[in-house]
């Protein structure tokens, strides 16, 4: 018995670090985000509809990190502070940071937000991990990272953790 539940570990362990380690699929890199996608629904801190179109286009002009997240995710959470030290880092940068919630509850993503103290534009994804954005870009693991140019096109498609010396290295030149 002991033997199968170590192996059941091992085998999830396994897994859950591929997912971790799987590149983003290769055909975001210097692509823009089809409408199909643009079109998908969020939800405002102020509880407002907004399409991530219109995410897409109020910061463009401006490289914008989006940080896929959720506040029951202990990786996400625990990598808030060197998150944080990133946008420090950056503040004289033209970067925006956009956080877009896979929370179940959006009240857990609201409390997580004031708890965190997380600057930045929120965005909660009611449909959770099953929604065209995710299904886009493959996202597998949370936390991810991705990079929007200035163009509005994705320059870095995937980092799952904030201290990626090449997330930095790309927002600081």
């Amino acid at each position: 018995m002991l033997k199968s539940v170590l192996l059941s570990s091992f085998i999830l362990l396994s897994i859950f670090s591929f997912a971790q380690k799987a590149p983003a699929p290769a055909y975001l890199l210097g692509q823009s985000f089809p409408d199909s996608v643009r079109q998908l629904s969020l939800t405002t801190t102020k509880g407002l509809q907004i399409t991530f179109g219109e995410v897409l286009d109020a910061h463009k002009g401006r490289k914008m990190v989006i940080d896929f997240w959720a506040s029951w995710c202990k990786d996400c959470v625990g990598g808030m502070p060197t998150f944080k030290k990133l946008i420090y880092k950056t503040r004289r940068k033209q970067v925006d940071y956009v956080f877009l919630s896979l929370d179940k509850e959006e009240g857990k993503w609201k409390a997580a937000i004031d708890r965190l103290e997380l600057g930045g534009s929120h965005y909660w994804i009611s449909q959770g991990w099953k929604n065209t954005l995710s299904n886009y870009i493959g996202l597998d693991w949370i936390p991810r990272y991705i990079v929007i140019g200035e163009n509005g096109m994705v320059i870095f498609p995937k980092a799952t953790s904030a201290s990626d010396p090449s997330l930095e290295a790309l927002l600081l030149n």
